[in-house]
Order: structure tokens, then sequence, then C-alpha cells
């Protein structure tokens, strides 16, 4: 009864809200938006002050507020500094942030696999697992990394175009890696979901996705948190194909979270914050919005800075952007 109550409360502030002024829903909705953030780091090229927001008192304090977490790559944890790591993760549970991991959980063999994305080696998941616990972390999610779509579909050097239970099987396997290490960890995937852009009359990307989701669940005894919806063209119209993304995600009870991030990787900084901040406003524009979480993410070499959140070319001051609703 109380949750009936307090969601009537709910829409009666939306409601008011939208009719004293037309741009408050946006704030609303916005602001019960789960939000993560994910910077490339120095091991990738990175902006060369990404430790330097991991500090007491780094000047992005306005964007921290709206965060949920810090989701940081493979190459991080098995290649970042060992001192460097333990800050890290100290400031994380200092102020209250979440981890995530976006990495392989396929594993690579002779046959098949090896050098592509969303495989590790034989292994790996115990390594890394053990690593971030030795170095004082506490992981919150694993991030699948395109285990579908690059165990699947890809067609390069190494491909394996495995079966969706065999997949579902390795993850569960990499999955149990963790869970041995961090019982309570919880499992997200990150895709490029969605039909192709010629078409698909048949609804075969549907059938197969769901496929895939329940094959996942069978596998790793395990609800997925969150589908990160990686969005590798923004050129293409996202009411087109995101919203039928969006509801078959929801419709399994699972969390849809796009990632912002610039359309292409060309700099300078401020080139590159106003295609990010454009895409905002195209996902904004969709019937996809508002999103149940969002991940605001760099894996380019620019923005080349990360700080301060007051400044319209740093990376952080994406969040601030789109939580101030402009």
């Amino acid at each position: 009864m109380r949750f009936f109550q307090s969601l009537q409360v709910f829409i009666l502030v939306v409601c008011f809200a939208t009719a004293a002024n037309p741009f408050a829903a946006d704030e609303v909705f916005a602001s019960t938006t789960k939000a993560w953030i994910s910077s490339n780091d120095p091991t990738h090229g990175g902006a060369p002050d990404f430790w330097s927001m991991f500090e007491p008192g780094a000047p992005w304090a306005r964007a921290m507020a709206h965060v949920e977490g810090i989701s940081i790559a493979q190459n991080l944890v098995t290649n970042g500094p060992p001192d460097k790591l333990r800050s890290f993760y100290a400031f994380l549970k200092q102020n209250h942030l979440k981890l995530a991991v976006s990495i392989g959980m396929l594993t690579w063999s002779n046959r098949c696999g090896k050098h592509v994305e969303g495989y590790v080696p034989p292994g790996g998941s115990d390594y890394v697992a053990q690593r971030i616990k030795a170095l004082g972390g506490e992981l919150d999610t694993i991030d699948i990394d395109e285990a579908f779509w690059f165990g699947r579909f890809y067609g390069g050097e190494n491909a394996c175009h495995s079966p969706i239970d065999a997949l579902a099987a390795d993850v569960a396997a990499n999955f149990n890696a963790y869970r041995r290490v961090f019982p309570n960890v919880e499992l997200g995937d990150t895709e490029p979901l969605g039909p192709p852009p010629s078409g698909d009359p048949t609804g075969r990307w549907a059938k197969e996705t769901q496929a895939w989701l329940d094959a996942l669940e069978k596998q790793t005894g395990s609800h997925l948190a969150v589908v990160h919806e990686d969005i590798t063209d923004w050129d293409r119209p996202l009411a087109g194909y995101l919203p039928a993304v969006a509801d078959l995600v929801r419709r399994n009870h699972i969390a849809f979270a796009p990632i912002i991030i610039a359309a292409r990787p060309n700099g300078p900084d401020a080139a590159w914050m106003a295609s990010a901040e454009h895409n905002i406003a195209l996902l904004k524009a969709s019937a996809a919005w508002p999103p149940d979480q969002i991940v605001f993410a760099t894996w380019h070499a620019f923005p080349t800075r990360n700080l301060p959140d007051s400044s319209p070319e740093a990376f952080t001051h994406l969040v601030n952007f789109y939580f101030d609703g402009r």
C-alpha cells in the first residue's frame, strides 16, 4: 500500500512540476536515472588526470553527486599500478561509489577466440578477481564485454560463431570465478543490440536476443542486473530501433542503460564534448528515454581532461550537462 501511495505522490509531483515548467519533466526523470561513468584510463591512452579524480577534494563533487558507480576496463585491473589501484578502490569505498569491471567473459582456445574482444585466456577470470581483492577492491558488477556479439556474430580472424547455449555456459564458468571471491557480485551485459540497419522483417534479432537473455539466466543462475546498449552508429536514427531494444530489455525486468559517448573519436576536446552532448539530445528525443541507468563513457583519446567538472571541455562536465536538463 505504501508503494502505491508513494507512486501517487511521485506522479502528482511530476504533473505539478510539468504544468509549472514544461522543462521540469526532463529534470524530474533525469534525477531518477542511475548514472555511471567510465573514463578512459592511462593504460589505454586516456587523460593523464585520470588518477586525480580519485584524490580527496577532487573537483568533480557536483557531478559525483549524481554518480552511483565507476566502471573500469580489464586492462586497468590487470596492468594498473598497484599503489594507484589501492587508492582508487579506497576512494570508492570512502565515497560510497560502486565498482564495475567491463571484461571479457568468454575463454579463448586454440581453436578460436584468441585476441578477439570479449575473450580472456584460460584462468584469466580467477586472476582478475584475486587481484581486485588483493588490492582492496570490492566488486559490485561484472559487465560482460559483448559476448553475444563477438561470440556469435563477429566474422573476423579467430571468430568462434558459437551456439548461444555454449556462450552462456562459458560466461557462467567465468562468472563463477568472480562469485567465489565476491559472492554478491551482480552480472551486467554490454551489447550492440537491435536489428541490422538493412532491416529484419523476420524479427530474428529479437528472437536471438531473447534466447541469449534466457540462456544467461539459466546457465549462471543469476538474473541480469542491467543491459548496456553500445550505440555504435549515432548517425542511424535512434527512433528506428532503440525503443524496441529498451522494450525487450525491460520486458525481462532488466535495467536498460544506453552508453553516452561522442559519435567519433576525434578531438579537440570541445568537439568531442559537443558530439556527446548532441547524442544526449538524440537520446532524450527518442521513445527510449528516460533510461533506467546511463553510462557516460569514453574509450577515445578525448577528452584530454576529466577535471574540473565546471569546465565544458572536461569529461565529468558531461554528467552535469545531462542532469542540468539542458
